[in-house]
């Protein structure tokens, strides 16, 4: 009865938020809850150790609406004696005021921040030094770490950074072999998942540690990779829905499965939601994946349901309150573009057109609660051969290398989205002033070679949101203007052309 119980409570919360997929949002009431997903930003060199970068591109990312910024906790650059294989005598990893760490950037970092009214969201990730590795013969860091050594890490951090950091991620894709092996264990030509197991008792090592040092805390398991391979070697990524399924120990008809080695002697994590690295393959954020084991940023139904089925089931549990659904953190997501990259990236005009398409399509998942770029600025190429390789830095930043702004950058505060349903009758607007807040937007349209025209005024709610439509008889153009700053500057949306199906 218990588990019928859950399960009737769970598939009303779903058909609630169906149902909310084409609501009007109204204005929350004040102090109400967050409604939709938090604007996030992550840019690994900006948040690195470069001096004085931080200091001078956060000030634009509060400007821009940027909510919350993603920070790593490398459990390798902060330890000692990386490449040893034992640790320094007396060394207790569990204590932040060990001389022996050094969080000298990550303080700098977590304080610029927060200075901006930024929040962080602390990824504690490994690999860590070899001493922490569960074989050190092997001379890799990321085999098998040792789960009371993680935790002890991430005591450290949790115990020094309580009073700064409500939200942690804990390890950074753990389906991949750059930060976890063995990814399965193979014999005979068939291979079988182990890094859920053993990230499982990462995690639930860790979130323990975070929590006994801040109740309050919010501790996100993942952050999961979006590709993955069929898996015939131990080291081959694995897709994120097999991934998901036998961290939960979910058998093949997402029963409980406890009979296999991974799932001996099961314990089951209680998160507070699931962060992942939605990736749309260079196609636009509506189109579907092919594969129904990876994840875009239009599947995010493939991940609740995996994870509604391992909540159902006792695999997972929600850290908050057990009869809610888990929610989802999408802390990394962009689009490669071409320029520079001209065999992976696509191009400008379709990058700024998809990012406030993505914008759109997550607003219509309330179980998504952070939208997070990756990059600001695109990474310096890095010429490892020929062909793709030429382009193994990332470059999916709204802003080139050399600072210069892509498209992107000029409606990254303002996203904008309009299209016609299928009825064909009526013109849907839907967009978003950053930073959120309630302000009063003007709508525009222009008919032919005429100038715009403001054709209605709508209000946002408190997060900056308007949803409106308008009777559409021949083809015209749309945009939306806002007055932002002390003098009253308008500041204007991209335009969108539509015409009656």
């Amino acid at each position: 009865m218990e588990r019928l119980a859950r399960a009737l409570l769970l598939a009303c919360v779903a058909l609630a938020g169906s149902f909310a997929l084409t609501a009007v949002v109204a204005p929350p009431a004040v102090g109400a809850a967050r409604q939709h997903a938090l604007v996030g930003i992550s840019d690994p060199v900006i948040t690195g150790s470069t001096p004085g970068l931080l200091e001078a591109v956060a000030p634009k990312w509060r400007a821009a609406g940027v909510d919350i910024a993603s920070v790593t906790a490398d459990w390798r650059e902060i330890a000692p004696d990386k490449d040893a294989e034992v640790a320094p005598p007396g060394f207790n990893g569990a204590d932040p005021s060990s001389t022996l760490y050094d969080w000298a950037n990550l303080d700098r970092v977590i304080a610029v921040l927060r200075a901006h009214r930024l929040e962080p969201l602390l990824t504690i990730t490994g690999p860590g030094p070899l001493w922490s590795s569960g074989d050190q013969s092997r001379g890799s860091a990321r085999y098998r770490p040792d789960a009371d050594l993680f935790a002890a890490f991430a005591a450290a951090v949790s115990e020094r950074y309580s009073a700064q950091v409500a939200r942690y991620i804990i390890w950074t894709e753990p389906n991949t072999s750059e930060r976890l092996r063995p990814q399965s264990f193979c014999s005979k030509g068939r291979c079988s998942p182990r890094s859920p197991e053993i990230y499982r008792k990462l995690f639930n090592a860790a979130a323990t540690a975070i929590r006994r040092a801040d109740s309050s805390a919010q501790v996100y398991a993942g952050a999961l990779a979006a590709r993955g391979m069929d898996g015939k070697d131990s080291d081959d990524p694995i897709k994120p829905i097999p991934w998901l399924r036998a961290f939960g120990c979910l058998g093949d008809r997402d029963g409980a499965d406890r009979s296999s080695a991974a799932c001996d002697g099961f314990e089951a994590s209680a998160i507070d939601g699931l962060a992942f690295h939605p990736d749309q393959r260079a196609t636009a954020p509506s189109k579907r994946l092919p594969s129904t084991f990876e994840v875009g940023i239009t599947d995010t139904r493939r991940l609740t349901d995996v994870l509604d089925a391992a909540q159902l089931t006792g695999g997972v549990t929600n850290a908050a309150d057990n009869s809610l659904p888990i929610d989802i953190y999408y802390d990394e997501w962009g689009y490669q573009t071409n320029p520079p990259d001209v065999f992976s990236g696509v191009s400008l005009a379709a990058q700024d057109r998809w990012l406030q398409q993505g914008a759109k399509i997550v607003y219509g998942q309330p179980r998504v609660k952070l939208l997070g770029q990756y990059l600001w600025r695109d990474q310096p190429i890095v010429d490892d051969g020929k062909g793709v390789d030429a382009y193994s830095g990332t470059q999916s930043g709204i802003y080139s290398f050399d600072g210069s702004p892509k498209p992107a950058a000029a409606h990254f505060s303002n996203p904008f989205w309009a299209y016609v349903p299928a009825d064909g009758r009526s013109a849907r607007l839907w967009g978003q002033v950053r930073p959120g807040a309630a302000h009063s937007v003007a709508i525009q349209r222009r008919i032919g070679r005429r100038s715009f025209r403001t054709i209605a005024e709508v209000q946002t709610d408190a997060e900056g949101y308007f949803s409106t439509s308008f009777e559409i008889r021949t083809a015209a153009s749309y945009r939306y203007y806002w007055l932002a700053g002390s003098q009253a500057r308008k500041r204007y949306s991209a335009a969108v052309a539509l015409r009656p199906r």
